[in-house]
């Protein structure tokens, strides 16, 4: 029986540093997305939202500049799953569905959005050992976000709150526009506790032990500051 390639990047993902990886990821989408900018088709897009987000991945890729996206998946029955989140240097599309490939996917976005729509043609004169290495590290990411939710399940309620904190800081990396780690606004308590499943009020309290610890601050504008990312790492769990 032949290695099945899905199965091999989920062992690697299930044991793989979240941190490290984002880095990796960072590096491989970044020198796409400079290649993909020079395409005589590839298109700057702004989306007013919040609102569906329609994306037609069978012609093109979206990399996120600005903004958060969500990726819910609706079942044959009907039934909405919070399936994945995309921020700054992250794609939508390049490659197709892991587990569902009958069902529907639906983006939300959480507020405006701003990035590159790229047709997936760029692909075709992308060196061949880059091209791997970008469908590798974006499938993995895609894998990741399920690995997290599943992991999610043995923590505590605080655990929970720091590890989807540290990673929606660290995918989120620098906001080139002021410079700062802090979490884009619209990732409110409850965003948080949507995606923790738990009452927006235990999220909320959570969030103010860490606001008295000096841990997290809030902005003028609303956004959660993260001023000890360190200490989220070490106290989520893994």
């Amino acid at each position: 029986m032949e290695d099945n390639p899905y199965i091999e990047t989920w062992k690697v993902v299930i044991i793989m540093n979240f941190i490290q990886f984002h880095k990796e990821l960072f590096l491989v989408n970044s020198k796409f997305s400079k290649y993909a900018a020079s395409h005589a088709d590839t298109q700057e897009f702004f989306f007013e939202g919040p609102g569906l987000f329609q994306v037609d991945l069978e012609k093109y890729a979206f990399l996120v500049h600005e903004g958060v996206v969500l990726k819910y998946h609706i079942s044959p029955l009907g039934k909405m799953l919070y399936d994945n989140f995309y921020t700054h240097n992250s794609f939508i599309g390049l490659l197709p569905n892991i587990f569902y490939f009958d069902d529907y996917f639906e983006y939300t976005t959480l507020g405006n959005i701003r990035g590159l729509k790229i047709p997936l043609s760029a692909l075709d004169a992308y060196p061949e050992d880059l091209k791997n290495e970008l469908f590798l590290r974006n499938i993995q990411r895609e894998l990741f976000w399920k690995d997290s939710a599943a992991r999610m399940l043995g923590l505590n309620l605080k655990e929970k709150i720091f590890y989807i904190l540290s990673i929606i800081h660290n995918f989120r990396g620098v906001n080139p526009w002021d410079n700062t780690y802090s979490i884009p606004k619209y990732i409110t308590h409850e965003i948080l506790a949507n995606v923790a499943n738990v009452s927006r009020t235990r999220v909320s309290y959570v969030m103010s032990e860490l606001q008295k610890e000096n841990i997290i601050a809030y902005s003028k504008e609303g956004k959660i500051v993260i001023l000890d990312i360190d200490y989220l790492h070490d106290s989520c769990g893994y």
